[in-house]
């Protein structure tokens, strides 16, 4: 894949998920039930983690490492899944998205070491596709207002 393509890709997607959370009053933005147990703010950390996670991930197999990270069960990722979202609701709005902006640098940078094919995947699933899952549940969020 061309990288340019996908960074291209990724900042349409993370306006289309801003766009979507922006739809969200802010008295709205720490409210559970966007899905279960989950704000807007937890999901917007949870995207940015998961972006950093992949930056990681990326950098790790340019240095040779390819194992496969999501070498897990679902029990696992499940616990990961609330320890983040555990860290985000203990951060202000502010400090989620000053996170989030440098979270989703380190991901953008890391892509040009994307040594393959694979790497580029992980890429594509923890910030393009991520962004548009979530988005569409905060949009039906914001749609019930």
């Amino acid at each position: 894949m061309d990288h340019e393509e996908l960074l291209s890709r990724e900042l349409a997607s993370w306006a289309a998920f801003e766009s979507a959370f922006g739809k969200v009053s802010p008295d709205r933005l720490e409210a559970e039930g966007v899905v279960p147990g989950w704000s807007v703010k937890d999901l917007v950390w949870h995207c940015a983690y998961w972006a950093s996670f992949a930056a990681d991930t990326i950098e790790a197999r340019a240095a040779g490492d390819m194992s496969d990270p999501w070498d897990h069960d679902d029990a696992y990722w499940d616990v990961e899944n609330d320890r983040v979202a555990n860290e985000g609701k203990a951060k202000s709005w502010d400090e989620v998205m000053s996170g989030t902006a440098a979270m989703r640098d380190r991901a953008r940078k890391a892509l040009a070491a994307a040594p393959d094919e694979v790497a580029e995947g992980w890429f594509v699933e923890e910030t393009i596709d991520h962004y548009d899952e979530h988005a569409a549940e905060i949009e039906a969020f914001a749609a019930r207002g």
